[in-house]
């Protein structure tokens, strides 16, 4: 049993807001509703992604065990969307670290092993990256850090207007459905999508899935 564990793969995500300090009280404490309402929509976009509900702490940070890593980098950018999205203030900013890597103990709400250790490392480090990628087990996990940074400085920018819409997009919604649901017309959705550069985006989120899922494999088959 604790072999076969040792062969999963699986993502942790370590992220806080930048600067939290320097909201107000009643910003703090929409933020802390936004972050739980933030959770609980991950849980029901990505089902089954999840090893349990994001755990939250210290008013202004989450971390995520993802069972499934492929997902990973979608489930950051919905994070960091959704924040901007429902905040709706222009200086908010989430800055994550996502790791993949093996998990030895998994309990109910945490657990024990590289993929926490590695990702909480990579939080702490300085630098003007605020989205961030760390492997062990990944043999070109460089390539994915710099289609990372690539994405960190497209989204980064993004405005709540954009978000709104990146968020459908995360959910595979094609423009005709997120004009309605955002009762926005295509030719504006087309508009905010090409601003948003979400297409390079896109293209990033299907890169990371093909080697994460290929490194998934290939670790499950080793003898």
């Amino acid at each position: 049993m604790a072999k076969e564990k040792t062969k999963k793969l699986y993502s942790v995500i370590t992220g806080d807001v930048v600067k939290s300090s320097k909201l107000s009280l009643d910003q703090h404490k929409q933020l802390i509703k936004v972050m739980r309402s933030c959770s609980k929509e991950i849980t029901k976009v990505f089902p089954d992604a999840l090893k349990y509900e994001p755990e939250l702490f210290r008013g202004d940070s989450w971390q995520l065990l993802i069972k499934k890593p492929e997902l990973a980098f979608s489930i950051a950018l919905f994070y960091r969307a959704y924040l901007k999205a429902k905040m709706q203030l222009s200086s908010i900013e989430a800055r994550m670290a996502i790791s993949v890597g093996t998990v030895d103990l998994v309990e109910s709400s945490f657990g024990i092993g590289d993929a926490y250790k590695i990702s909480g490392k990579a939080l702490d480090k300085k630098g003007k990256h605020k989205l961030k990628f760390v492997s062990d087990v990944i043999p070109n996990s460089n390539e994915i850090d710099l289609i990372i940074k690539n994405s960190d400085f497209i989204s980064s920018r993004w405005t709540s207007n954009q978000c709104k819409i990146v968020l459908l997009a995360l959910q595979n919604m094609d423009q005709k459905v997120i004009a309605s649901k955002l009762h926005i017309s295509q030719s504006a959705v087309s508009q905010q999508i090409d601003a948003a550069g979400w297409m390079i985006v896109a293209d990033n989120i299907t890169y990371f899935k093909s080697i994460v899922l290929g490194a998934s494999i290939s670790i499950k088959t080793k003898k």
